[in-house]
């Protein structure tokens, strides 16, 4: 895609983003889900304006990370979502370990080995968290406890989900050794006890030079670099950098000058009026709508136990974790959707010839349903709560 090629395209994914979302909005519906369907027809399954794997893909990124940062600097209190350790844990266990056992339980039924069935249960245990943190924040819920612990268990069901598939790749390559799973583990815990690190040692050193700065909008680019350094960070790990943006905000939450500065009032403009649409764009555009109109039973099989396994794993890890029905049906919903993981690993897998079109275009099939369910059923699972 050359440059003018991109700046048609985002005209166009921003213009089609906002017609559709307003007609979704007026119909009493999330705007999320207009911006999705924007990108279906625009994707590479439909008009190919839209290239998800191009240079649209770096600004679909920037949109992922800015998301999950507005999310850590604006709605997430660090110390509830401390406190909700034990709860996170919970979820996350049911919540994840329920749907992979029913990826690997159906990728071996269906006849694959044990490598490609691996595969299936880390796709159907992840959770793409971009998708639910923007519903939860335009229905203001974000800050809930239930919202808090959906966050803190799909990021870490994410995380998971990146590890295991990185040790899995690790084993099938010529040669794999220890040293190298010990490798993968050790940049994990690296990049967390760095952050831990910057938010101890560095983060009010940081504040007080950007407050001595004479230059206009220090403070913005100061942690708007902070940001890029983080989502750099993740992806160098292996992790997607949409943690990294989530990293960065609870980062600078915590320091008491970058949160009175109201750091938000300058981020959200071009975030969510550039940034943002054009990720949900892209998680559109990767879409092929035709995979639903494939009547296999590998599709339906992997679709239906994608969508019930993994609402009534999370479902059941929020009751035992303490919600009541109608908070741990939110977590169940909030818990379904993929995009990002999912289909990283689904691409990455197919092309290193572990899994076959078949069980690729059955994932993609679990990814379209997923998504475009996820906000319409968390819209009427949060009105139940308040009914």
């Amino acid at each position: 895609m050359t440059d003018i090629q991109i700046f048609f395209a985002v005209g166009i994914a921003l213009t089609a983003a906002l017609f559709l979302g307003e007609l979704v909005g007026r119909a009493g519906e999330p705007v999320i889900l207009g911006e999705i369907l924007a990108g279906v027809a625009l994707g590479a399954y439909a008009l190919e304006i839209v290239d998800p794997e191009g240079s649209f893909a770096l600004l679909a990124a920037i949109g992922s990370m800015l998301l999950l940062f507005d999310a850590g600097y604006e709605e997430i209190d660090v110390q509830q979502l401390e406190r909700g350790g034990l709860p996170v844990l919970i979820i996350a266990l049911f919540g994840v370990g329920l749907p992979a056992v029913g990826g690997l339980a159906t990728g071996l039924i269906f006849g694959y080995p044990m490598i490609t069935s691996l595969i299936l249960a880390i796709t159907l245990g992840v959770t793409s968290i971009g998708v639910t943190a923007r519903t939860l924040l335009d229905l203001d819920q974000l800050d809930t406890e239930y919202g808090l612990h959906v966050v803190g268990a799909a990021v870490t069901a994410e995380i998971l989900g990146l590890v295991v598939f990185s040790l899995l790749m690790a084993t099938q390559q010529t040669g794999a050794s220890t040293g190298q799973i010990v490798r993968i583990l050790g940049l994990v815990v690296a990049f967390f006890v760095g952050a831990f690190l910057v938010q101890w040692l560095l983060i009010d050193r940081i504040s007080r030079l950007l407050a001595g700065s004479r230059q206009t909008g220090a403070d913005m680019i100061g942690i708007m670099g902070l940001l890029f350094l983080f989502g750099y960070a993740a992806a160098a790990v292996g992790l997607d950098v949409i943690v990294g943006g989530l990293v960065a905000g609870l980062i600078v939450s915590s320091e008491r000058r970058f949160r009175e500065t109201e750091i938000r009032e300058g981020i959200v403009g071009i975030a969510y009026g550039v940034f943002i649409p054009l990720f949900f764009v892209n998680v559109g555009a990767q879409m092929d709508p035709t995979v639903l109109l494939q009547f296999d039973q590998l599709v339906i099989a992997v679709v239906a136990v994608g969508v019930v396994v993994k609402v009534g794993g999370s479902y059941l890890g929020a009751r035992l974790a303490g919600h009541p029905h109608e908070e741990a049906l939110i977590v169940g919903v909030g818990m379904l959707p993929r995009a990002g993981v999912e289909l990283v690993v689904a691409t990455t897998a197919l092309a290193a010839g572990l899994i076959d079109e078949r069980l690729f275009s059955a994932v993609l099939a679990l990814v379209l349903v997923s998504v475009l369910a996820t906000p319409l059923l968390l819209k009427r699972a949060i009105r139940r709560t308040a009914a």
